[in-house]
């Protein structure tokens, strides 16, 4: 049957300003409690992009202006520009612009502001059995999309938070089948037991719909010390997630086997069951080995991804030796270089929707890219994501997040004490893991918290060292969105007042007990007291 390849459909609501897709967008230079700082956040986080991003584009548009932005040379670019280090350039967007031949120095200016404009997530119906085939037609919004009948779909993307009816007659109506992931079509049947390959006439856009838990909460407007979790996208995340293993081959390289990446999984299950409280877990339902006959890192992914054509929640690809400069990953795909159990954690997150954990550092007020090491989205060893991150996440309930607005932003001071985050297991502890002030203005938070208990092998973060971050609300996010920086670190013992974007904070007390490990004392905190003033 001859498919046919329509005019994209982009049809889609309301956008929310500064927060879709993009990821590390924060000042390179801050100026705590300064209202023109503040007015730069809550405006459109559009033009306030991370020093590593614009070193990217910089080297792009190097290559625009020298008319060597095109296919011939994509390798060469993507090599030398690091594009894959950034969503904004690995979505899919800037590939097509490529290969369209509109990457030229005349287009750039205009190529550039859409690839740094937020864009919703996309229902994508292809007309292939795999993710990378031609894409028939696209939506965002939910509703109901009917395809021409000569369209032939095998193939739709889902978006995590979303659900999509699959229907055989036009105007969403008759047999159909509901999918919450990407699906192949070619391996789906309709209610009726009929193939859906070939066979789709229309298809029902649906927010995913979870009943609700502790951890999925809403504020009332009486409570003044509730911090809301804007993340729409809990309730699809936080259940059981299928994962299907893809072991990529080259002739002349080595990749590590399949048993390894099926450790590293259960690994990460169990890391998810106890940093979730037991609302995530995975299950791997498939695995596969495909070889590839390009040792270019694009290229090898792209056929990689062809040849699989899963079904699954999330696809983890343990890549040939030597081919891919780092791991990375891109819609509901991880692409692995190495073993490295953190890696794994890193690109998940990204597949969560978490973006990098960054650092201001004080002594030269500039950005540290991904070099936070309380959470598995910097570039270091650790323990688990930071706290910022664990709320987004739905990870966290209702009365262990002190909003702090209310006594300080009159004026006032308020003493909280909190318990260190750790491994974010369930507890039975009365203390709440962090304050959260939302920043007056803007549609950024600071988190106050204690990332460890006690120093552990995995980094330098000692017991009781307590940790402010800025984080977006992320009202209305998609795609790799939950940044986090870090503005201070100081220890429990410390008798400095301390200060970020205008908020200032003293530790008067603590709580801790000391254990014998390899003939050492080691302490262990359980709560640090601050008092937080404007």
């Amino acid at each position: 049957m001859q498919k046919l390849s329509m005019a994209v459909v982009m049809l889609c609501g309301a956008l929310v300003s500064g927060c879709d897709g993009v990821e590390e967008a924060q000042p390179t230079h801050e100026q705590p409690g300064g209202t023109g700082t503040e007015a730069s956040v809550a405006s459109s986080r559009q033009a306030v992009i991370s020093p590593a991003l614009e070193a990217s584009l910089s080297c792009v548009a190097t290559y625009a202006n020298a008319g060597t932005c095109d296919w011939a040379h994509w390798s060469e670019l993507w090599d030398a520009c690091q594009t894959y280090e950034h969503p904004e350039l690995e979505d899919g967007l800037f590939i097509d612009e490529v290969q369209a031949g509109h990457c030229t120095a005349a287009n750039w200016p205009a190529l550039r502001e859409q690839l740094l404009t937020p864009r919703p997530p996309l229902v994508r119906v292809r007309e292939s059995c795999n993710g990378v085939s031609q894409v028939i037609q696209e939506a965002a919004a939910n509703g109901c999309y009917t395809l021409a009948e000569a369209a032939g779909a095998s193939y739709v993307d889902v978006p995590i938070g979303k659900t999509v009816t699959l229907h055989a007659g036009a105007d969403c109506s008759g047999d159909s089948v509901t999918v919450d992931v990407d699906t192949n079509l070619c391996e789906t049947s309709f209610g009726s037991g009929a193939s859906a390959n070939d066979t789709v006439r229309s298809y029902r856009i649906q927010d995913f719909w979870a009943p609700p838990s502790a951890q999925r909460y809403d504020c009332a407007s009486t409570e003044s010390t509730c911090v809301q979790n804007f993340n729409s996208r809990v309730s699809a995340i936080n259940q059981k997630l299928t994962v299907k293993l893809v072991r990529v081959t080259l002739d002349g390289r080595t990749t590590p086997s399949l048993a390894t990446l099926r450790n590293n999984v259960r690994d990460l299950s169990d890391f998810y069951s106890v940093a979730s409280r037991n609302q995530v877990s995975l299950e791997v339902i498939a695995s596969q080995t495909v070889q590839v006959t390009s040792s270019n890192c694009d290229t090898a992914k792209s056929q990689a991804t062809h040849k699989a054509s899963s079904n699954a929640f999330m696809t983890v690809y343990m890549l040939p030796s030597g081919i891919c400069p780092k791991s990375n990953s891109g819609s509901r795909n991880v692409y692995l270089r190495g073993t490295l159990f953190r890696d794994l954690a890193h690109e998940a997150g990204h597949v969560l929707g978490l973006a990098h954990g960054s650092v201001r550092d004080p002594a030269t007020d500039k950005t540290l890219e991904s070099e936070d090491a309380s959470t598995y989205m910097g570039n270091f060893a650790s323990d688990n994501y930071n706290l910022p991150q664990l709320h987004w996440l739905g990870w966290t309930e209702k009365e262990e997040l002190v909003k702090v607005n209310s006594a300080v932003d009159s004026g006032g001071s308020i003493d909280v004490t909190v318990r260190p985050v750790a491994s974010n297991a369930a507890s039975t502890s009365s203390l709440p893991l962090g304050a959260v002030w939302d920043i007056p203005g803007t549609d950024q938070r600071l988190f106050i918290a204690v990332p460890k208990s006690r120093l552990t092998g995995s980094n330098s973060i000692e017991g009781g060292t307590v940790f402010v971050y800025r984080a977006p609300k992320c009202e209305g996010c998609t795609g790799m969105a939950l940044y986090t920086m870090r503005l201070a670190r100081f220890g429990a013992r410390s008798n400095t007042e301390y200060e970020a974007w205008g908020l200032y904070f003293m530790p008067v007390g603590y709580t801790s007990y000391f254990v014998q490990e390899d003939g050492k004392s080691v302490e262990v905190f359980t709560s640090v007291t601050l008092r937080i003033r404007r």
